[in-house]
């Protein structure tokens, strides 16, 4: 396995120089036992700890992004080649493609990508973070999430139900339809219902981990939560309404685009200063070929490696089907603290992935951020601790970083295939630390030249 580690710029940022190879662990170790590497973080978990993320609208991507026609938006760091998308990418960018109306057939829509006229781009540039394969088109609706104390805002996609989805990277004809009825039936009904009311999101986290929820693999808890905040009202089109809420009751996983929003968020607002020793991570994600951190001492680079597959338990042990390198933007989770790092008190998930949690899982020295709020239910006051990632703690050590994220298909056809653990190498951190560190240390010595 090549761990060879890259810098990849967002928009308008710098390829990293890095450190000298060979160089990753001896400053990984110094990092961590640095009372400036401690130091440097103290101003981003601060300004995290005052994060109140809430879910205040329900909006187009064109409208909400100014998403341009023939443009979609993919999870992880950006490709190499866009026209080259991994399978399940490309067949849920085919789906898209054929929604839009931008083509008549696969054949045709397949062109269109591998000739660039229909460009692929990385979500999170763009403030949006979006589940496995899925990917962002104009008319697709996403949930808007708004800090109440910064003001920031960060988007992801709406779920439509339980079924085929066009996150598992398939090429069911029947996610068009589900398409449809998200962007013309669920989200007008949602945006009327936030318009009058947003939805406060750390009282529904909070019931969530009391239910037993990692808030990645599972959310049933909290998605119950959120039902419960959405039952009809009286005027409302009754027959939308009973169809929104058996969705709703279908759907345990339907909170997870809210939270994934809410992390990113967060995480992003951790970022927003003038850190550049910050050893958080701010991103972990995977576009089905590399997987990508970014760290709060620079947010806007990503440094990749190859991805590796999820393992985990299977729907059908039967399908033998290769499950494809880690795929989505819901580490973001997992990086602030959740997912993985919240699996000692998710019992259920916790039980379903043992067989595949390395030994010692548990032995992992995440930075903390407590958030307390009061919840808005009369369920008296709690508090949500992020607990956050941090490069330097996870490259000192042997361990590599976990996310609990589902398998899908490789082939681009079968869909979903199971819940899964994914790991990430802490050589990946080592790098991604000494060259956030050396790129410190060059501009330290411009600035005094």
């Amino acid at each position: 396995m090549n761990l060879e580690t890259k810098a990849v710029p967002a928009p308008a940022s710098h390829v990293a120089q890095g450190a000298p190879a060979g160089q990753g662990e001896g400053v990984a170790a110094a990092a961590a036992h640095c009372p400036r590497h401690a130091t440097a973080n103290c101003a981003p978990l601060a300004r995290l700890a005052a994060v109140r993320p809430r879910w205040v609208a329900v909006r187009s991507a064109a409208e909400a992004l100014g998403l341009a026609e023939r443009t979609l938006l993919h999870a992880g760091p950006p490709y190499a080649d866009p026209r080259q998308p991994a399978a399940p990418v490309l067949s849920s960018a085919v789906l898209c493609c054929l929604y839009e109306g931008w083509a008549g057939s696969e054949a045709e829509a397949e062109a269109m990508i591998a000739d660039g006229r229909v460009r692929l781009l990385p979500a999170q540039s763009l403030d949006v973070v979006t589940p496995l394969a899925a990917v962002i088109s104009p008319r697709t609706a996403l949930v808007e999430v708004e800090d109440a104390a910064s003001g920031r805002h960060a988007w992801s996609l709406l779920g439509s139900g339980a079924g085929p989805q066009l996150r598992f990277g398939s090429r069911d004809a029947a996610i068009l339809e589900r398409l449809r009825w998200r962007d013309e039936v669920l989200a007008p009904h949602l945006a009327g219902q936030l318009a009058a009311a947003p939805v406060e999101l750390l009282p529904l986290a909070l019931a969530g981990l009391a239910g037993g929820d990692d808030l990645h693999g599972r959310t049933t808890a909290a998605t119950a939560e959120l039902r419960a905040l959405l039952q009809p009202w009286p005027g409302q089109d009754s027959a939308v309404a009973t169809a929104v809420d058996a969705m709703l009751e279908s759907t345990p996983l339907f909170f997870l685009t809210l939270w994934m929003a809410a992390c990113h968020l967060a995480l992003s607002v951790a970022a927003d200063g003038a850190d550049p020793a910050s050893t958080l991570v701010v991103a972990l994600a995977g576009n089905g070929s590399d997987c990508g951190i970014r760290l709060a001492g620079d947010p806007a680079r990503w440094w990749t490696t190859a991805a590796l597959p999820p393992a985990g338990p299977r729907l059908n042990p039967a399908l033998k089907a290769k499950a494809a390198p880690l795929l989505g933007d819901s580490g973001c989770i997992d990086a602030a603290g959740f997912g993985a790092q919240a699996l000692a008190s998710a019992d259920e998930v916790r039980s379903a992935l043992a067989p595949w949690l390395p030994e010692r899982w548990c032995e992992r020295p995440p930075l903390q951020a407590r958030s307390a709020h009061r919840g808005e239910r009369g369920d008296g006051a709690g508090e949500l601790r992020w607990t956050v990632l941090d490069a330097a703690l996870i490259a000192a050590g042997p361990q590599p970083a976990l996310a609990t994220i589902a398998m899908v298909d490789a082939a681009g056809r079968a869909g979903l295939l199971g819940r899964g653990i994914a790991q990430v190498p802490a050589a990946l951190f080592r790098r991604a630390l000494a060259g956030l560190l050396h790129n410190a240390l060059a501009g330290l010595e411009r600035h005094d030249g």
